[in-house]
């Protein structure tokens, strides 16, 4: 049963954020921010039982990636809606067994973030990992080809010419309304696939593959953010539940990216890796610049 108090659009936005993320968390089962998205919808929405399946999905998730403190914070919130669940008990006895020490929920170590971030997400160490360089800088690309180099994706001979592109024909991209990536420009000089760049982001960063190209943007939500900025970073925030903004970029391991984005948005940000293409398009869809575009070449 449907929340009393949602209108009928809300839910119908609710309805197609759970078909992407059942179809997301059916191909990627630890992805444990799609799982929390994915819960935060049903509850949402009245669904308790799909809620509660959720919820044992995602401790499953918490306990395989070792995060032992929100796993037993999950089990113990599903033995609270459902205390018959015997396996959960079962699961919940086992890992209080295993931290006999643990008093309180204790989250992991890691870098200071924005206040409006509850948990550090993972692509903070990928990015510390990729070289300090381009952690340091925040320079447009320059931490993302440290990685590819150090995934011999790519040669630094290949994609230090690149890198000075990037930052001599942003402006112009800018004045044209289209954001301009590192991703697209070594697919487009047909330097590296895109499939095989999409993956090293991924299995890198530790955030989840979005595929944006098949969702479903809410323009009011897509405008939380500056055109400006979506356009410069290729970012651009692609739905809302409650506090949780799903936010979809094509280069995780950018510094300044993070920091900007989080310094306007006081949401509790989740990240998604998706492909340039995809955002580009999205962007231009919703702040009405595809339009613009074509009235510009019909006139």
């Amino acid at each position: 049963m449907m929340a009393s108090n949602m209108s009928t659009e809300e839910s119908q936005q609710l309805l197609r954020t759970i078909e992407m993320f059942e179809a997301i968390t059916e191909s990627q089962p630890d992805d444990y921010q799609s799982l929390e998205i994915l819960k935060e919808a049903y509850v949402k929405l009245g669904r308790s039982s799909d809620s509660l399946r959720t919820s044992r999905k995602l401790a499953a998730a918490y306990v395989k990636l070792g995060q032992i403190s929100q796993a037993i914070l999950e089990y113990e919130g599903i033995l609270q809606e459902a205390p018959q669940d015997a396996a959960a008990r079962a699961a919940l006895s086992q890992l209080e067994a295993q931290t006999p020490a643990l008093t309180a929920l204790i989250l992991p170590d890691a870098p200071p973030l924005p206040q409006n971030s509850k948990r550090t997400p993972p692509v903070v160490a990928a990015a510390a990992a990729a070289g300090p360089a381009g952690a340091r800088t925040g320079l447009p690309g320059r931490a993302l080809a440290d990685v590819l180099i150090a995934e011999h994706l790519v040669t630094p001979q290949s994609i230090q010419p690149l890198l000075q592109r990037l930052q001599v024909e942003q402006a112009a991209a800018l004045a044209k309304k289209q954001p301009l990536t590192l991703v697209q420009m070594l697919v487009d000089d047909q330097i590296a696939r895109l499939d095989d760049i999409l993956t090293v982001l991924v299995d890198r960063s530790g955030l989840p593959y979005l595929p944006l190209g098949t969702y479903d943007v809410d323009r009011d939500i897509a405008r939380l953010l500056p055109v400006e900025i979506c356009l410069r970073w290729c970012v651009l925030p692609v739905d809302l539940i409650s506090r949780s903004l799903l936010v979809a970029t094509a280069d995780p391991f950018c510094s300044s990216l993070r920091e900007e984005v989080s310094a306007l948005l006081e949401y509790h940000i989740f990240w998604y890796v998706a492909a340039p293409a995809d955002i580009g398009n999205a962007i231009q869809r919703a702040h009405g610049l595809d339009v613009k575009n074509n009235q510009r070449g019909g006139a």
